[in-house]
């Protein structure tokens, strides 16, 4: 039994992973609902591909007409809302909008699920006037403040969910205005993009799944051992240019490690400017001014088109 009055083989279910399980349970409720949904919230960002970090209480997410309250019930949460939603259809599902999702996330888990989810929508091709359109729209709903924070200090350039944590943990050392896929030209006459950069320092988040192969969950292609000594001639060419560099992981992002991170960074830092001053060279700003991360939406957007 998936949920009550909806059920799927056993078989079927084994073989998933938590993600999977949860997708068949926000479809169970939505099945069984007796009013028109919309799907919300977490199980809209499951059903949309939008990058979350993982709740305290896991629920399914419905959002109903009504007067503005929200209800958890056995894993379900209900949401009641007066306001006309934007949605999309998806497999049969109709869903909260990218943006709305995104908003609603930083608004019921707090900023940082909400910098996680916005930063995503962005790097998936949602325009940042969409978010503030349903920031305007939503200004009078509950924890708004949470989603405005989170929004304000979003960046579409983060890749991915631990570079939006490392961008987070590099912005609490106040050292200044972080920015995300810096180019620099390199030997060989390659061009890298590098995850964050304040002044002379680069800050490169690595994760584990840059050296697991795809049928494991990972996305490298090639064995750990090339792709570690890639990374490393790869590091010496862009510190050879003028930069120094420190490496961040997930375990850098969380307690208890968060605090040693910051105080490793901030050395690691200090050492940079020492040797190489607060700003890069003219020249390398330049560069990387003129060659900008181009990166495919998969969104379709008004007077694009399809999606490049």
């Amino acid at each position: 039994m998936v949920r009550l009055g909806v059920y799927c083989e056993r078989a079927q279910l084994d073989q998933l992973d938590s993600r999977s399980r949860w997708l068949f349970k926000d479809r169970a409720a939505a099945l069984s609902a007796r009013r028109p949904v919309t799907m919300s919230h977490d199980s809209a960002a499951r059903l949309l591909e939008i990058d979350t970090l993982d709740p305290l209480s896991p629920a399914s997410h419905l959002t109903l007409y009504g007067p503005c309250g929200s209800r958890t019930n056995s894993g379900l949460t209900r949401h009641r809302d007066l306001l006309p939603l934007c949605v999309e259809r998806v497999g049969g599902l109709v869903t909260t909008s990218y943006a709305r999702t995104a908003i609603d996330i930083a608004r019921w888990h707090g900023y940082r699920h909400g910098l996680v989810a916005i930063d995503s929508v962005r790097r998936l091709g949602v325009p940042h006037s969409d978010l503030e359109a349903e920031l305007d729209r939503m200004r009078c709903h509950p924890h708004i403040a949470r989603a405005r924070a989170a929004l304000a200090d979003s960046d579409a350039g983060s890749e991915s969910v631990l570079e939006t944590l490392g961008r987070e943990l590099v912005a609490s050392l106040g050292i200044g205005d972080a920015q995300t896929q810096f180019a620099v030209r390199i030997a060989g006459d390659r061009v890298v993009w590098c995850d964050i950069r304040v002044g002379c320092h680069l800050f490169e988040c690595e994760g584990r799944l840059k050296l697991v192969p795809p049928e494991r969950g990972g996305v490298a292609s090639e064995p750990p051992e090339v792709v570690v000594w890639k990374q490393q001639g790869r590091r010496t060419d862009i510190c050879a240019e003028g930069f120094g560099m420190s490496r961040i992981v997930w375990a850098d992002c969380f307690e208890p490690g968060w605090e040693r991170a910051r105080d490793r960074l901030r050395k690691e830092y200090d050492v940079t400017t020492a040797r190489f001053g607060r700003e890069p060279a003219p020249h390398l700003l330049a560069f990387a001014e003129a060659h900008p991360r181009r990166t495919a939406s998969r969104l379709w957007l008004p007077g694009v088109g399809t999606a490049a």
